[in-house]
């Protein structure tokens, strides 16, 4: 027998040997592996990760295309034959709409048949430890991934914006749960960069294999939250956060015997760590350059985005631009000389300016088709050579008209100009917001004074 012989009967004992020191799975522990394995694939989507790569990702994404594809036939054949609707849902920020709902419902049932089939076809089989392997590294990037968007957007505190002069002004009782949870984090820059920093901190701990059980424990409590506020507050992204905090959870069962008996019956313990038991040196090479390449693109890239963004002024909402600042009564409002009343639902009760081209009314119909929160949204185009902004409301963009203003002192602004067919007349007081407590500084002493 020759020396190379030697090696590879060697390595085939150590193989054989190896293999009958790992104990064998149980049947319950393979029939969940197989359902967990199909259900967590297809919502990390490996395939379609090459379509994320920076500057080559949209030529590529003839990949992933068809997928969606399919996805969206599926979704619709569901809708069709089993809701009976044929209801169009608009894109939008929701994750909880109903094709969310159907397509979340559609995988549990794939995973599940899947399971029955793989169950069937593969009766023997002693455990899936390769195969458990692999779906945690895919486990791990894909948490990665998503955890450097939603962290990067908090670090950088763009996500959630602090409150404008106009949501400040909303009565609270008129806003949504969603829209306080955001007003809430926004507020406080400071507790958004915390949230971001413990987000970014799990995802880079889970880009490596001996510090990704410490990430996937930071991620659970972080993820935990996420879930409450989303549930709690109708926050419509309870459905991916769920599966994100189910991913991460299961990141943690390999080891769920060593954390009961550390956290729970204080014993010593040493945690199972994945081996991916790459032989080959071409194969090692390979993965050190596909895990630099995703570290680029899932980290660095959106990194510097987000960082760039914040720098350009995307933490606000706008530069400050704005001729008119301030909040204001509308003490007087005419149209072709006629003053309307409060009960008019064509009159303004009051106007923001904010800092930037921008700012909201209230009308006599705070719940018109313009209005948000009790407030119609605008932005505006000012032309300070001829004293004029030009309004263009946001809600359908189709409401525009020019105004010319007038400052005839400190605190009071003219409006006038013709809004369609009419003439109008706005008279407006600035009103004080040093009342405002929820924009005052930081107080390390709190003093109750009788």
């Amino acid at each position: 027998m020759n020396l190379r012989q030697a090696s590879i009967t060697t390595q085939h004992h150590m193989t054989e040997t190896s293999a009958t020191l790992t104990p064998a799975w149980t049947w319950y522990e393979k029939m969940a592996f197989r359902f967990f394995f199909i259900f967590l694939l297809f919502h990390a989507e490996p395939w379609t990760w090459i379509s994320r790569i920076p500057y080559i990702g949209e030529a590529l994404d003839f990949i992933s295309g068809p997928y969606y594809q399919f996805f969206e036939w599926l979704v619709g054949l569901v809708k069709r034959d089993v809701l009976d609707t044929d209801i169009v849902i608009a894109q939008s920020g929701s994750g909880d709409s109903l094709d969310s709902w159907v397509v979340y419902t559609i995988i549990p049932i794939i995973a599940a048949i899947g399971c029955l089939i793989w169950t069937v076809l593969d009766p023997r089989r002693r455990d899936y430890n390769f195969l458990s392997t692999w779906l945690q590294v895919i486990c791990r990037y894909y948490l990665s991934m998503t955890m450097f968007i939603y962290g990067f957007i908090k670090l950088f505190p763009m996500q959630m914006s602090v409150p404008t002069l106009s949501q400040l002004v909303t009565p609270l009782g008129e806003l949504s749960p969603m829209r306080l949870a955001w007003l809430f984090i926004g507020a406080s820059p400071a507790y958004e960069i915390f949230s971001g920093c413990c987000e970014v901190v799990g995802a880079i701990l889970l880009l490596w294999r001996r510090t990704s059980s410490l990430g996937a424990l930071i991620l659970v409590a972080v993820l935990g939250h996420v879930v409450a506020l989303n549930f709690f507050f109708d926050i419509p992204v309870k459905l991916y956060s769920a599966m994100l905090l189910v991913m991460t959870i299961y990141l943690l069962v390999p080891n769920i015997r060593q954390y009961w008996a550390f956290f729970i019956l204080h014993l010593p313990v040493k945690l199972t760590v994945p081996s991916l038991n790459l032989t080959k040196k071409w194969l090692r090479v390979t993965r050190m350059v596909l895990k630099v390449v995703l570290i680029l693109s899932i980290g660095v890239a959106p990194f510097y985005e987000n960082m760039t963004a914040y720098n350009n002024g995307a933490a606000g909402n706008g530069a400050d631009t704005g001729v008119i600042k301030g909040y204001f009564d509308v003490e007087d409002f005419k149209v072709n000389g006629q003053e309307l009343t409060y009960t008019d639902e064509n009159r303004w009760e009051n106007v923001v300016f904010e800092n930037w081209n921008g700012g909201s009314v209230r009308t006599g119909a705070p719940h018109g088709q313009l209005s948000r929160y009790g407030r119609a949204y605008f932005d505006y185009t000012p032309d300070t050579t001829n004293k004029m902004v030009r309004f263009k409301f946001r809600r359908n963009g189709v409401s525009k008209y020019a105004l010319r203003y007038t400052t005839l002192d400190k605190d009071r602004v003219l409006l006038t100009g013709r809004r369609d067919s009419d003439s109008l007349y706005v008279l407006l007081r600035k009103r004080s917001t040093d009342h405002f407590g929820l924009m005052k500084p930081f107080n390390w002493v709190h003093n109750s004074v009788p």
